[in-house]
Parts: C-alpha cells; structure tokens; sequence
C-alpha cells in the first residue's frame, strides 16, 4: 500500500505496532505516524519536499497517489498531510471523505486539488474547509492568528498554532473559508488580515507550498502544531473503514494537460498556461458562499462574517482542454450550459433584428417540413456569422452526447469549447431593443466626488442619457455624511464642501429626461473604509454615533464595530435613531425634489447564531424586547426555541415597520416619489436569521414601489438560478423587480449577456453596479441598443406600469412577426387563428388600459392576459421541442406583464 518509507528499520517496527493496535487498541499505544501524500510533483518539488521531512524529524510514510484507491492505504494513520497535491480525483476524495468521517484527520498545503475536474475541487474545498483564491505577489511571513485575537472564543480556537518565531517568508496565497465550520487560525505578516492558515474540525490547510521556500523552521514549526492538534483529538480509523470500501474503483489517472476555462470567460482570453478565471476572489477571510450550511458547528472568528453585497458570487463551471474523463454529472452541466447560452444568443439576435419588423401575425407557418430546421436559416437581418455561430452551437450540443458516451473526452471538449468560443465571439451588440423596462445604475459617492462640480458632474449625465439610462440611483447619505448641506445629518462630507452635489443631479437628469433616486444608508452609519479616505482614525463611529453613541446597533459582546465588513450600524428599534432617518428622508424629498427614494443597508449586520455572533443589543432594543416577554435578549440563543424566535421577529419587524414608515410618509407627503430598496437574494428564511430582512413582507404588502435584489454573479446561469426564484408573484406581490448586474471582475460580453438574462426573466427590467465600470466599449453597447433614436422620455415601468405593460408585448409580438416572416415559429395549422386572434385581442386589451386606466380596463386586461397564459403552452407545443429556453422566455416575459398589471392596480387604488 505504502510505495516508499524512510528508515526502513523504525517504519517495519511502526508497522507492527499498528497492526497490533488494531487488534488490540488498549494494549499498545503507537507513536502518531504522519502519513505523507506524494502526488506526481517535479522530480526537485518532491524531493524538496521530502528533505525538510527527514529534517523535521517527523514520523511519516509515504503513500503514492495511485495507491489511494481504497480505505486500506491509510488504515492505522491518524493524519494525513496532501503537500502541495493539485490533482485528485473524485473517488480518491471520496475515501478520504470516509476516512476522515472514521476521525482522520487532513493537513493541506499549496494549490491543493487546482488541477483537478470541477466536482473534484468543490468536494475537496467543503473537505478541507478552504480554498486557495489567488497568489501573493512577494513571499510573506505567516503569523498566528491568536497574537491578534481580540476575545477568548478566538485565543481558545486557534491557541494549537505555532508559539515559536517563524518569522521567515514563504510563497503562498490567501486562502478563502468554504465552510461555516472554517476559521483563520494564520494570517500573512503586513496584509489587511490575509488568511495563511485556515483550519476546520477535522482539517488544517497551509496556504503555502509546503518544502520550497527558504524558511525550513517556518514548514516544520507549522506541521508539527498542526499534527499535534490533531493527534490529540482522535484515536486513528481502523480497519473497519477499509473493509467497508474494498469494492470502490479508481479509474486511471487523467492526463491534466490543456487549461482550465470559465464558462462565462468570453473567447478574448487566454487559454494557455494554467487554469484561468474570469473571477477576481473577494478580500481575505470572508465567506465565499454566505448560503453554505454549518458542517460541525463551533465558535469561530468574526472575520467569517461578511457583508456579500461587496463580492460578486462565484463562477461556476469549468472546462478544459484533455482527455479527462466526463462524468454524467458533469456532461448535463455541460450541454445544459451550452443550451443556455445558445438560447441567450438567440433572442439577443431576434431582439436585434426585429426592431424595425412590423407588427403582423397573418404570415406563419404550419408544421416544420424539416423538424431541425433554425433561425440559422433565417437571412433576414441576420449576418451569417450568426447565423454560423448558432449552426455549429446547435450541431455540437446534438453530437455532444454521443462523443461523452463513445468516451471520446478529446473531441467532446473541443466541440463544446469552439463552439461557445464561437457564440462569445458573435455575441450580438447592435439593433435597438424595444419594450419598456427600467434601466437603473447605481452613481456611488466616490464618482461623485471625483466630478468636482456641476460641470464634471453634467459629462457623466451626458453619457448615461447616451446610454439610455432612464434611473440613477445617485448616493446621497453615506457613511453618515449627506452629500449636500443638510439641517437634519451633523456633516456634509467634507469632500462636497461648498457644492451641492444633489441640487445639481437633479437639474441634470430632469434636463435630459433621466429620473434621480437619492440613494441612502439606512442603518449603516460609519465605514473605515470611509475614514480612510476623509484621513480619520479606524475607530472614529463617523458624525452620527460620535453625537449619539446610544443609538449604535451592538454585537452580543457590546462592540459597535462589525468586525469584518468594518462599518458600524444604528439600532432600528431606538425611536430616535428613526425619527432622524425618517427627518432626513423628509429633508431630501421636500427639498430637492427627487424623483425616489431608494434604500440601502435596511437591515441588519451579517451574523451567525450558531457561532454566537449577533447584533441587535443596543440598549432601545433590549428595553423593549423585555418590556413585551420579561427576558432580556442578551441571555437568549437558538437553544431557547420559541424565544430566540421571537428575538429574531422582533428584530426583523424593527426593520419592517421602519420601511413602512417610510412608505408611510412619502405618500402622505410626496406620492410622487418612488421608493426602491437594495436587498439580497438569499433564501427567505436564512436572510430573517441571518440580517433580519424580510423583504417579501414589503413587496407583499406594496411598501415598496421596486425591489432590486443584489444577484451579483460572475456567471450568467448562477445570475438566472438565483434570480428566478424571486420573480414569482408570491413574492413580489405589489412590486416590481429590477435584479442586478455587478460590472467589477466580469468582461462585457459577460454584462452584456447578463443583461439579456435578465430581460428573460419575469423583471421590470434591470440595474447596473455601477457608473464608474461603464468602460467606453459597454457605452457603446448601450447607447447603440437603447438609446431610441435620442429619445430620453421612455416609458418607465415603475411610474407608467399600464403603457409599460402594453409597450412591452407589442416589443413582444414584433418578433413573433419577424420569426412568422422567417418561416421560424411553429405552429400548428390547427391552433394558428386562435393563436392569431388570441394574441390581437390581449393587445387590444392592453391598449385600451394604457389609453384609459380604469378599474374596468384593468380587469379585462388581466383576464384576457390569463386566458392567453394558459393556452399558450399548447400553441408553442411543436416549437418548444427546438426551443425551449425560447419558449421558455416568452413565458416569462408574459409573467412580467402579470407583474406590470398588478403593480399598475396597486397605484391606481
């Protein structure tokens, strides 16, 4: 099983010793035997390797790579070190997974599992509890994380780490958690707490490699702590484990030539060398995936908590070059992938090409002669390079089946990357697209300081009216300054000083037909990040909490400061804290007259009940949660059931109520102004725990004018699965939706087919993050897709639901009528005149309600819209089997009128 031992003398005698504890587990008690990976490293990496070993002194053997194919190669190892192990198969992880289950224990080092498949590296990150993210540009010192703990829980947790000076440098990277269970336990000496040293209950990973560098004492000191933390933890897996997996095949190793690729990584980039991403990994010590459930749950270190919305999530698939094996898992993923974004592509070319097409449904076909026959064959409009791309896409998602079940891996991977290559390539970014939606952006403080004045201001207004922006979210509370001279906030940001930043927005957007939103922090109230910039101290709590420290929203220990996302929040239930915010919400709509008002931050910090890490204990808070059960809620956790669910509702509701607050007063005082809230996309019950914000209260109960969830994505499919599940009407009730799409870290194509995405789906629309990341090349894009001939009065959704609704299914039945021209929508002779007739009375229906909003109009509109929606399916039956993401889009695009019409009766009561 072992391919290799040093001192063969002390390994024969260890081996006994093994043996014999397996039988007789009471009568010997073995030196702790370091099992030691060797995977195929250069000759001099391992070698390396195997020298700072023997000089460690440390008991080990070796096991080679191919030899793990079953639970017996590590029977009787306590710990098992992979130094620098990039390739690993999913089978080889899987005992691992079970040896570990029997109480081993993992060390791990370098790039672990980089070069593995996609499956393989996610199940070895949820193993291991971490992920490599991205190099460090120079060699650096990892230091204990406990010199820097500021509490008990963090001392106790990571008190196993290296007491010695390692001061020496090693080349390594920062690490990432993967788990709810991962805690920083090392930190690289000079960084903003970088995490080196990320360690779970059962594995500890080294974010160095491990042997190469020129720090021997920095290597050993750090194995040997992390062998003797868990050696002491659990007696090793004996060999019920290997009896129970004898039967388990490793398939031959795989060749790991070619590159790894981003499914979403347009064909400009790349694909020589190593593995490649278009993701940009988010700072240091913060969760990548905020959804993760706990695995072995336990006390951990704040810098797991993060605030997501400054992190896009992760890409998703990868595909490289090679003769890897595919497995059916990931060969769905694959063709799934492909047909997606074949169906992107396609209604992007339609929407191109049938902009000026009139609207006619008299022409249609019947019944395909030629079932496979596409819109490839369409030469209308359409450039052959198109029509190219989507033949060879369509050819290769039929043949690609079959090169995955002949085991032709070479070819299978080749087709599927030329011909997304082929599709990125041809990407359509040209044709005006017509319907009406909301086309929002977000205008953050630091542009607006950059601009320096109306006239660096109005360049900026310039461009996003070229562009064909109708909505600029323009931030006017930050931090706890307002950008303007307020009478209500203690401070204008002192880099406004002596200008009105508001005052000239909105003169500049009402000029050029734009609607302006002032953007404000609700309860986040000071930001280091801030601080930097204005020169101030980390600890200063900004204008609002140096005034009035008692409205701070604190942690369980009583701190203000959230210790990772560094801003420092207000209590929603102190009546001071919301009379001020609800005074400045006032403030800016009597006075500059804005056209919204839009919401950010309305809830609370990030937490994790189960790590004993919450917010809400400000002393407002406390008074009144005990004032309504007797208890005080610093005394509560997830243990005491009922209660701790009150807690959280009570917390959630001070959120709630404020938003309705807000509702309450601007229609009172100024109906006219839309409000709009920044939310997240997280599972409704998760986000209650975890940041008390129950946005589907809002929309439900039509506090909200818009929702604009923060589905920020480096992936276009992750972007459509997360955001689908919000678009429902159980949902978003009363209110319309406009999800988003985060420029920083994704090329344009990318923005450009998430936009499409979006158009989808059942939205209003969508919003940009943000004006600063508008490059020349995706300025062009817009202004040549959206700009309306100069046109800058459009019909917004939010504020003309009605024609909204009827403009956006004329946009609709404009290509149909392209594709009836074609000869590419396929109907059955049977079911066309009543498709035809159908169709002409729900448009009718929605003309007449747009001419004249009524009760009556409305409540034809929505019948005749219903009537459509479920006879629908039947009339696309024949064209659904070629297209069916098509299809599928057409579906929601009709849901999003259901939307329209039921926000439209809500204004209209």
């Amino acid at each position: 099983m072992a391919s290799s031992r040093k001192y063969p003398l002390t390994a024969i005698l260890t081996g006994i010793i093994i043996n014999l504890s397996a039988w007789f587990p009471g009568l010997v008690k073995a030196e702790t035997i370091l099992g030691v990976v060797r995977s195929p490293l250069p000759t001099a990496d391992w070698n390396s390797v195997e020298s700072r070993l023997q000089s460690s002194r440390i008991n080990y053997q070796t096991i080679d790579i191919d030899n793990l194919n079953s639970a017996e190669a590590l029977q009787g190892l306590r710990v098992l070190f992979l130094p620098n192990v990039e390739v690993m198969t999913t089978d080889q992880i899987r005992i691992l997974e079970q040896w570990v289950q029997q109480g081993g224990r993992l060390i791990a080092s370098g790039t672990v599992g980089n070069r593995s498949t996609p499956l393989a590296r996610e199940r070895l990150r949820t193993l291991i509890g971490s992920y490599w993210a991205f190099p460090l540009s120079n060699p650096a010192a990892p230091i204990t994380q406990s010199d820097r703990c500021q509490d008990q829980i963090c001392r106790n947790i990571t008190n196993w780490a290296p007491t010695v000076n390692t001061s020496g440098t090693v080349a390594g990277g920062v690490l990432i958690p993967a788990t709810q269970a991962s805690y920083t336990a090392g930190v690289w000496q000079g960084s903003s707490a970088s995490a080196a040293a990320i360690a779970t209950t059962q594995a500890i990973y080294l974010g160095w490699y491990w042997g190469r560098g020129e720090s021997p004492e920095v290597d050993t000191a750090w194995l040997q702590a992390a062998i003797n933390r868990d050696s002491a933890a659990t007696p090793p897996p004996q060999s019920s484990v290997a009896r129970q997996n004898t039967t388990i095949q490793t398939p031959p190793p795989r060749s790991n030539t070619g590159t790894s690729t981003t499914i979403q990584t347009p064909p400009q980039r790349s694909n020589t060398g190593t593995s490649t991403t278009i993701q940009t990994p988010p700072p240091a010590n913060r969760v990548s995936n905020p959804n993760l459930a706990s695995v072995n749950p336990r006390p951990s270190l704040l810098q797991l908590f993060t605030d997501p919305s400054e992190q896009s999530a992760p890409a998703g698939l990868e595909v490289k070059p090679g003769n890897d094996p595919i497995d059916n898992t990931t060969a769905i993923l694959m063709r799934e992938e492909l047909e997606s974004l074949l169906g992107r592509f396609e209604n992007a070319v339609i929407a191109s090409a049938s902009g000026s097409t009139p609207i006619n449904l008299q022409i249609a076909s019947a019944e395909p002669k030629n079932p496979v026959t596409t819109i490839a064959s369409v030469t209308t409009s359409i450039p052959s390079t198109r029509q190219n791309a989507i033949a060879q896409a369509q050819q290769a998602i039929k043949q690609f089946p079959e090169l995955v079940a002949a085991q032709n891996w070479v070819a299978a991977r080749r087709l599927w990357l030329d011909a997304r290559h082929k599709l990125w390539e041809n990407y359509p970014t040209d044709g005006e697209r017509s319907g009406a939606e909301i086309r929002a952006v977000w205008l953050d403080r630091g542009t607006i300081v950059a601009a320096r004045g109306e006239a660096g201001l109005a360049q900026i207004f310039d461009r996003l009216a070229d562009a064909g922006i109708n909505t600029v979210f323009f931030e006017t509370l930050n931090a706890g300054y307002t950008v303007y001279p307020s009478r209500v906030a203690p401070a204008q940001n002192p880099l406004t000083v002596g200008w009105d930043p508001l005052a000239d927005a909105v003169k500049l957007a009402k000029a050029r037909g734009m609607e302006l939103h002032a953007w404000v922090w609700v309860f986040a109230t000071a930001n280091q990040r801030h601080n930097a910039v204005l020169r101030q101290p980390d600890s200063y709590l900004g204008p609002v909490l140096s005034a009035y420290p008692e409205w701070a929203n604190l942690d369980n220990q009583g701190r203000t400061w959230h210790e990772n996302d560094r801003k420092a929040y207000l209590d929603p239930a102190n009546r001071e804290v919301r009379s001020y915010l609800l005074r400045l919400v006032g403030e800016i709509a009597h006075n500059y007259q804005v056209d919204g008002i839009h919401l950010d931050y309305i809830r609370y910090p990030f937490q994790d009940a189960n790590r004993n890490f919450n917010f809400g204990y400000g002393t407002a808070s406390r008074t009144q949660f005990r004032d309504l059960t007797g208890v005080d809620p610093i005394s509560l956790t997830p243990r005491d059931g009922v209660l701790w669910q009150q807690w959280t509702q009570f917390r959630s509701d001070q959120v709630t109520s404020f938003v309705r607050d807000v509702r309450q007063l601007l229609s009172t005082n100024y109906p006219n102004v839309i409000l709009s809230a920044a939310v997240f996309p997280h599972p409704e019950t998760e986000r209650i725990a975890k940041i008390q914000q129950h946005w589907e209260v809002w929309a439900r109960q039509g506090y909200l004018d818009l929702l604009v969830p923060m589905t920020y994505s480096l992936d276009t499919n992750r972007l459509q699965r997360i955001t689908q599940p919000l678009t429902g009407p159980q949902q978003l009730g009363l209110t319309l939706i406009a999800p988003s799409v985060k420029l920083l870290d994704i090329p344009n194509v990318v923005a450009i087919d998430q936009i499409q995405a979006l158009r989808d789906l059942p939205s209003g629309g969508y919003s940009i993050f943000a004006v600063e990341t508008i490059d020349s090349n995706l300025q062009g894009f817009l202004r040549r897709t959206q700009n309306n001939g100069g046109n800058h009065s459009p019909i917004i959704p939010y504020r003309q639901p009605l024609k909204a609704a009827s403009d956006r299914y004329l946009a609709l039945k404009r290509e149909w009528s392209f594709l009836l021209a074609n000869d590419q929508l396929w109907i059955r002779e049977s079911q066309l005149n009543s498709f035809r007739n159908q169709a002409e009375v729900l448009a009718q229906a929605l003309q007449n309600l747009a001419e004249s909003p009524n009760p009556q109009a409305l409540s034809r509109a929505q019948r005749e819209l219903a009537t459509f929606q479920s006879q629908f399916n039947g009339y696309m039956t024949l064209h659904a089997r070629e297209k069916p993401y098509q299809v599928q889009s057409w579906q929601n695009r009709l849901a999003s009128l259901d939307m329209l019409l039921r926000y439209g009766a809500h204004r209209l009561n």
